[in-house]
């Protein structure tokens, strides 16, 4: 009987199940074939700091931007399992598998099963989740949790069982990755809002925080008896390398503090944070997912900008039910007036151009909310509350955003499926038409994105390749295919260089690329070759001798192992080199060029004002990286 109900149960879902298997089988290929050596820098950071926090030294351990939860479970499964490499990509492999295969449900407990085979298609074609999908990091576990308690929430029938799963599986998220907490608060506020039965919804709500807090309480006991904090992240740490509008005297009051994770970046100027905020809001994170101006986005038609809008608040309508009735042409008219009135009166036109879309659609949301399918409620609610808690920082890549991906699909998909039949039932009269051309147009996105896949893929696990354009990537199906070499090869190979020297393990490599000491299994100082002063010996300069607090604080907490108290007072046995980017006043905040030591003379090893105690290792022929052993 059992095996009757599993065979009726995989022939009437054969379709999403072949999607999910395909998906997994073309990227376990690429994972292992065509990824052999380990570059991402985040995936090996948090694999240090797990294997410190399981060493006992916790104490000295801090981790900026993720909780512990996913560096314990990686450098526990490594020393049960031994490759850590491996085993973080099957992490990646079997998460963005399982965010593939639930988003159909997700869509299905919404819609019809035809929409969500089309939502299904646009997710496992989203160029991003493929790549991280194969990519030994630390990303797609918390993702794959958070899709999972939507899928629970958004059943028809939600029952206090769901209600309880739902809020563990994102408690196990935060323990992973800190946007798990803007999902929580996001299903609360969905709650409060879904009726007007106020008790039990407030049941509810209180029901699915419990139990958040009961299955993340694991971190926040660690932090508070480890640390003395509840959350041991540092929102500053990220303001004062990536906030766009920054004055000197913020940043030195910055860098004075930086120690204190309490968000003071907040309040030292709050004028300045919300000039921040609002670009955040409305510019640089919105980019990461509709393409503004950057190729780093997870749009529905990433390499084409602005175009990943049209399906999403096509869709958006569609699901509103918005009609040209009195009540939402005044929302329309009010709402645009008064947004580019203050564009124009305190704001930047280039930048909160987005305001003039966003703002309207919310308040058209907020007066038609009851016509909105109610398991459909949460998904809405996610992204408004997510991009207002997530815009305290901008977004250096776009992989935060994965949580709201799905919200972002389900309207794409409604778009191309509901929307655009009606609006070619004027020009194509037959219904076989409009269904040939709503494929082609679907069926096209999916070759958009799998060419832009395709260099993606390209471009992070092969040296030397980069996107020429559109008219250049045609023209190099014509040409000779050229020898490619392997993202890391040329790290590897000073890997094993250094890994022969003696006592390795316990020497510290200064290098700004983490995972020269992984394959050398030595220590390491981060640096990013600009502290220091400017008149500096190179032995100065490796010592530490007249960095910055701050300068020696940030080296401490990227290296490995993490020293947060700077208790281990490291100095360089060897350095690894290579040339500095030239300086671009454009980029960053500073009025004057930073200072720091002519390093350079490092990449020619007969220059005479090399130290003596610096000994020629090896230079790379294709990077012309440069490695030295210090002696003392």
């Amino acid at each position: 009987m059992l095996k009757l109900i599993l065979i009726n149960q995989i022939k009437s879902n054969k379709y999403p199940i072949l999607i999910t298997i395909s998906f997994f089988m073309i990227f376990y290929y690429i994972a292992f074939a065509h990824h052999d050596y380990w570059f991402e820098y985040d995936g090996i950071y948090f694999l240090g700091v797990g294997k410190e926090i399981l060493a006992g030294n916790g104490h000295n351990i801090v981790s900026p931007d993720a909780p512990i939860g996913g560096p314990v479970l990686h450098a526990t499964l490594s020393l049960v399992f031994g490759d850590a490499f491996v085993i973080g990509k099957l992490i990646s492999l079997f998460s963005g598998t399982g965010i593939v295969f639930f988003s159909y449900y997700i869509i299905k407990n919404i819609f019809n099963p035809k929409i969500a085979l089309v939502g299904q298609l646009l997710f496992a074609f989203n160029p991003r989740l493929q790549l991280q999908s194969v990519e030994a990091l630390n990303e797609l576990l918390p993702v794959f949790l958070i899709v999972v308690s939507l899928y629970v929430i958004t059943k028809k029938n939600l029952k206090l069982s769901d209600i309880m799963i739902s809020g563990a599986l994102l408690g196990g998220a935060f323990m992973v990755r800190y946007q798990a907490l803007a999902v929580i608060v996001a299903m609360i506020i969905f709650f409060l809002i879904r009726n007007k039965k106020i008790r039990i919804n407030l049941f509810h709500g209180i029901v699915i925080g419990a139990f958040f807090l009961i299955a993340c309480s694991p971190i926040l006991v660690y932090n508070y008896t480890t640390h003395g904090v509840l959350l041991d992240s540092d929102t500053d740490f990220y303001l004062i390398q990536l906030a766009k509008y920054q004055t000197p005297e913020w940043h030195d009051n910055m860098e004075e503090s930086i120690k204190s994770p309490n968000m003071n970046g907040i309040f030292l100027d709050f004028d300045l944070f919300l000039k921040n905020y609002f670009y955040n809001l409305f510019y640089h994170n919105p980019d990461r997912l509709f393409n503004f101006d950057t190729l780093g986005n997870i749009s529905m038609i990433p390499p084409i900008p602005f175009l990943g809008i049209i399906p999403v608040f096509g869709g958006l309508i569609y699901c509103l039910k918005l009609k040209l009735n009195k009540n939402n042409i005044i929302t329309i008219i009010t709402t645009l007036t008064i947004t580019t009135f203050v564009i124009f009166l305190i704001g930047d036109i280039t930048i909160h151009f987005f305001m003039l879309i966003i703002i309207p659609f919310l308040a058209l949301g907020i007066l038609n909310l009851k016509n909105v399918e109610k398991n459909l409620l949460p998904l809405l609610v996610l992204p408004v509350v997510y991009f207002l808690i997530i815009s305290i920082i901008p977004l250096y890549t776009p992989h935060p955003l994965f949580p709201i991906l799905i919200t972002a699909v389900v309207l794409s998909t409604i778009f191309f499926v509901k929307v655009i039949p009606k609006l070619l039932s004027l020009p194509l009269k037959s219904t076989r038409n409009r269904k040939i051309v709503t494929i082609v147009l679907i069926s096209s996105i999916l070759l958009i994105n799998a060419g832009f896949s395709y260099k993606l893929f390209q471009y992070n696990l092969y040296d030397g390749e980069s996107y020429g354009g559109l008219t250049d990537e045609f023209m190099s199906f014509f040409e000779e295919p050229e020898s490619r070499i392997m993202s890391g090869d040329e790290i590897k190979k000073i890997g094993d260089i250094l890994s022969k020297q003696p006592d390795i393990k316990n020497s510290y490599v200064m290098t700004r690329v983490l995972t020269y000491a992984y394959y050398a299994d030595s220590k390491q100082i981060h640096t990013d070759f600009k502290s220091g002063m400017k008149n500096d010996t190179l032995n100065q300069f490796v010592t530490r001798e007249n960095w910055s607090p701050y300068d020696v604080y940030y080296s401490n907490i990227s290296s490995y192992p993490v020293d947060k108290n700077n208790l281990n007072n490291a100095a360089a046995d060897y350095i690894i080199y290579d040339q500095i980017p030239e300086y671009d006043p454009n980029s960053t905040w500073y009025a004057d060029p930073p200072t720091y030591p002519d390093l350079d003379i490092l990449l020619d090893p007969t220059h005479p004002d090399i130290p003596s105690n610096f000994e020629f290792l090896y230079k790379s022929d294709k990077w012309g990286t440069v490695v030295y052993k210090i002696h003392r």
